[in-house]
Order: structure tokens, then sequence, then C-alpha cells
């Protein structure tokens, strides 16, 4: 729609419900969007906005009381939507669509020797015999940077630090070589030194091996170094998305505001912390109109009553806020995001911004 990158997945109309208790919840609400081949598309937001939800259409992990209600998940020529069973998906989750998630303890086996978790993925999926697969699984713990690979191969998990078990996960997932990596909060668990570890060999296996990266993330300082395209979730919506430079320079919808204005960068010696006062919406019942109007300074009337539809910005920049419409008045984002770049420069240059947006380009 923004580009005429080749589309990876295509989502249309997709809605994703949960019954509790008795009662149905939908949390994921007419989403629509591509993700194309070869980016690193980061989907932000706080906790409960439907990040992973989202994401767990992709590969069929919902809970069992979850359930796809409406729309379809385009991916190499099948409808995802349409799948029901596990039989589905074996041609699918790991092989062509893996995932790394938050905790590598909840991912990893602790009465099993880490080669063992390895070779067996290459044994299952890509019919390796067991020498074939232990030369394989050495190599993978080689390129996720362990070392000593050949001893560490026999250790059990409690016997790595957090970062180093994380990377044992990410040799785990680039196994049976993927063509989209699903990166679920994957530094969350880890201090910043690590953090910048992993996402640093999660980009450099990216250009290696060419693959598609969704990164999933509460946090937009992490998103400015790693993301081409952006996508910010609020109450089981995506209500904006563009290039890193969109997000960044020229966010449009308030929400984005008020995530950039939390960024602890821009706290100022002797002030508070800006914060998003009240709670994300909990689903139960319906939404009326924009799901962050009681939340929203800067709500109309409109916004407690009607959905606003995505307005269009530019070629790769679109937003769902009342405030886009003509009629509307004029308002401008709060200062404390204003010159941005300027104000988070020793820790999200605009070097580092500029130079994502650059390498993106060729995704536009």
């Amino acid at each position: 729609m923004e580009n005429k990158k080749e589309v990876e997945i295509s989502v249309k109309n997709l809605s994703v419900g949960f019954i509790s208790h008795g009662s149905k919840m939908h949390v994921i609400r007419n989403i629509t969007m591509d993700i194309y081949k070869g980016e690193t598309f980061a989907i932000v937001g706080e906790s409960g906005s439907g990040k992973s939800v989202f994401t767990k259409t992709f590969t069929g992990m919902l809970e069992e009381n979850g359930f796809i209600s409406s729309g379809e998940i385009w991916f190499q020529g099948e409808d995802l939507a349409k799948f029901k069973s596990n039989k589905d998906w074996l041609h699918i989750r790991g092989k062509k669509i893996a995932t790394i998630f938050q905790d590598p303890m909840t991912s990893l086996n602790p009465l099993l020797r880490i080669g063992y978790q390895i070779e067996e993925v290459l044994r299952l999926h890509r019919g390796m015999n067991k020498k074939e697969a232990r030369k394989e699984a050495i190599e993978l713990l080689r390129r996720v940077r362990i070392p000593d690979p050949e001893k560490r191969i026999h250790d059990f998990p409690f016997m790595y630090s957090g970062g180093m078990r994380q990377r044992v996960v990410i040799a785990i997932a680039l196994a049976c070589k993927p063509d989209v990596l699903i990166c679920d909060e994957p530094t969350t668990a880890l201090d910043v030194t690590v953090q910048t570890q992993i996402l640093d060999l999660i980009r450099d296996l990216q250009k290696e091996e060419h693959f598609t990266t969704i990164f999933i993330t509460h946090d937009l300082g992490v998103v400015a170094g790693i993301a081409d395209r952006v996508a910010v979730m609020y109450g089981g919506q995506i209500i904006e998305y563009g290039t890193v430079d969109d997000i960044y320079y020229h966010p449009a919808h308030p929400y984005t505001w008020a995530l950039l204005s939390s960024l602890p960068q821009l706290a100022q010696d002797g002030s508070d912390l800006t914060y998003i006062h009240g709670n994300p919406p909990s689903f139960i019942g319906e939404i009326d109109g924009d799901a962050f109007a009681p939340r929203n300074q800067y709500a109309m009337k409109i916004d407690f009553i009607k959905e606003a539809p995505m307005f269009k910005i530019s070629d790769t920049h679109y937003a769902k806020t009342w405030l886009l419409d003509s009629r509307a008045p004029k308002v401008k984002p709060p200062k404390i995001i204003q010159n941005l770049s300027k104000k988070i420069a020793s820790t999200i240059s605009s070097d580092v911004i500029n130079k994502n947006v650059k390498d993106g380009d060729h995704h536009d």
C-alpha cells in the first residue's frame, strides 16, 4: 500500500477474541497492514495493547481460549487464519516463521543438554542424521557467538548466563533457516550491556540470512536503533505506523506523543518523569470511539463516539486519529517531544535514526 517492496505477510481485517468466564473479549480489532520481505518491523505499545497476541496468530500459538473471529493472514500463498490444527502449522511454525521469547528459560528444557535441543530441531525439520545435526548445532552455536561451542554443546541451560541462554534460543530459532523471525521482547530480562549484544547479534544474522524480523517491544529507545518501520499499538489496534523517521520526527497520534514523552531520556534534573495517566482498556464490552480517548488530553467529543479512520499522512506514514481530519482544530505535539532528536541525541542519536532510515529506503 505504501511502497512497492515485496510483501512477506499481508494482514487483512484481522480480529482476535478470547472466551473468558463465558464472555467474549475482542483484543485484536480489525487490523490491516503489510510486512515486507527483509525489513525489521517493530511493534510498540504498553503491556496489554495486543502486540504478542497479534503476532501469535502468525504461528498458531494463541491460547486455547483464543480464536480468530475474522480476517486473513496471507503468507507465501496461504491464508494462515484458516489453519485449525497443529498438523496445519507443521510446515510453518518454527520452519518458516520462528519466534524468540522474552525469557529463554521458558523456551529451553532444563533437563536436556543444549546440543540435544538444537539437534532435535535439525533432525525433525531438516531431516539430518545424528552426525550431521551435531555438526550443524556446533556451527549454529559458533554463529551466535557462544565460545568453545564444541564443549558448551554438552552443557545444560542452567550452566549458561541469561544472555548466553538467549543466544541458544536464537540458534534454535535459526536452525530451520526461517523466512520470518519474531522477537517478542527478547532483551527485556537482560541487563543493558547484554541487551545491546543481543540486538547487534540479531541484526548481523539478519544481514547474513536475509530474513524478515518482527520486533515486539515497549521500549521506543530500542526501536530507534533497529527498525526500518514502526507500528504503534493501542487497544488491540495499530493506531499509527511509518518509518522510524516518521514516528520520531513527525508523530501524529496522541498516544504516540504520550509514548515518546515518557522516554526516560527526556527527563530533566529535578523534575518528575512524564507518564501516561490512567489504564489501558480492559476489552470487556465494546469500545466506542477511540480506545485512547479516556486518557487523551487532546480528545474531542467525536473520539468518544466514533472510531477514526486510518488517515494517510504520506506514502509511508498513516495514523488513526480525528486530529488529522480537515475539520479538526490544529494541535501541536507536546513541547517535550518537539525537536526530539536534539533532546535525546546522547542516547538515540539522529545519526542512528537517519542511518536506519537510509538503510531502509529500499523498503519504501
